[in-house]
């Protein structure tokens, strides 16, 4: 039996699809497709243009254009409705496309949502007007900068007491890894650093980056513990990252013998021996527990002439003292050392250690 649109009569012949008893086209004409909200509001920040999105806040980097543009479709994903009734919904398919003016001068304009309808052998349209408001107000982040608050802390110190250019270094080159949105302040004192950020996430990432390439220890506290009205616990977080005394490239004594720190990289230092090149890795606690020393200050530093050697030590004298023949065991002199040779040698509590040829 054939079958006609009941409203412009057009034969249901398979040229254009047909929603109950009307055609597309005019079902098109007495129904919309989608459900458009009329009215939206976009909460942006005028400070840096994060965008507010669930009850939580987006950075992006570009145009106002491109930000409102990423919010809305964010919007369209989670409000539109498709209207079409389920058991016709396969015959069509439906997709929309975000028109926006190219550029934004104003808090309030018109944008639109157009629908494009697809039966297989032909295209329709519908064009729905959505009214955009952008409210320009500080996200948590520049409030906290503004108002000079934060949510935890992250205090940099040295077992020097101080942080020089190296140490302030590394941390900028560090600080240059983490969101600077999420850094609401950075205080510099005698003592160290003071780095104040939005959260406590943040500043865990902070600390373990430090550890990671500096050895440092990390210890945890909270300050102002109390309860809000709603009566959730809120506190700030004190994060202590302290450096160790010792740091990449500086000559330590180990064992007994003189290595130079060629790596500190997570929880692990390699050291490389200042005569036989060879490599070992100790944990970073190493730098921590004693085992690890400087050179003491009243070390000195002398050369040495080589005046010959045997199989079990190298002899040397001191020409600018009184050349008086001095033994130095083999295993402290490196391999390729021969008679008329001068090293550098530092005396460390009456004990030589060869830094090699002068």
């Amino acid at each position: 039996m054939s079958r006609f649109c009941a409203k412009c009569g057009r034969p249901d012949n398979g040229e254009v699809a047909f929603i109950g008893n009307l055609c597309i086209q005019c079902y098109l004409e007495e129904h919309e497709v989608l459900s458009v909200p009329s009215e939206v509001t976009l909460h942006i920040c005028k400070n840096c243009f994060s965008y507010r999105w669930k009850n939580k806040w987006f950075k992006l980097h570009g145009r106002i254009e491109d930000i409102v543009e990423d919010v809305l479709h964010k919007i369209l994903e989670d409000k539109i409705k498709f209207k079409i009734p389920s058991e016709d919904s396969k015959k069509l398919n439906v997709t929309y496309e975000l028109e926006l003016p190219s550029e934004i001068h104003s808090t309030q304009f018109t944008s639109y949502v157009t629908a494009k309808i697809s039966d297989g052998r032909n295209v329709f349209q519908q064009k729905y007007p959505m009214n955009v408001k952008i409210l320009f107000t500080l996200c948590p982040n520049c409030l906290m900068r503004v108002s000079k608050t934060y949510k935890a802390i992250v205090q940099v110190r040295s077992a020097r007491n101080h942080l020089d250019k190296v140490d302030m270094r590394k941390i900028g080159r560090i600080l240059r890894e983490i969101d600077p949105h999420n850094i609401i302040d950075i205080e510099e004192l005698r003592e160290g650093l003071n780095i104040k950020v939005s959260d406590s996430t943040t500043a865990r990432i902070l600390a373990s980056k430090i550890r990671n390439e500096t050895g440092a220890v990390i210890s945890e506290s909270f300050e102002h513990v109390r309860r809000n009205k709603e009566g959730k616990r809120t506190s700030k977080l004190i994060i202590v990252a302290r450096l160790p005394k010792y740091r990449e490239n500086d000559v330590v004594l180990f064992r007994n013998e003189m290595y130079r720190i060629e790596k500190i990289s997570g929880f692990k230092v390699v050291l490389r021996n200042e005569i036989s090149k060879r490599k070992i890795t100790v944990p970073a606690e190493t730098l921590w527990n004693g085992r690890v020393a400087g050179i003491p200050d009243n070390a000195a530093y002398k050369r040495y002439l080589v005046i010959g050697r045997d199989d079990k030590v190298v002899y040397v004298v001191d020409s600018l003292e009184n050349y008086e023949v001095k033994e130095i065991p083999l295993g402290y002199i490196p391999e390729n050392v021969k008679p008329g040779d001068e090293l550098r040698v530092i005396i460390i509590n009456g004990k030589p250690y060869v830094l090699g040829k002068a």
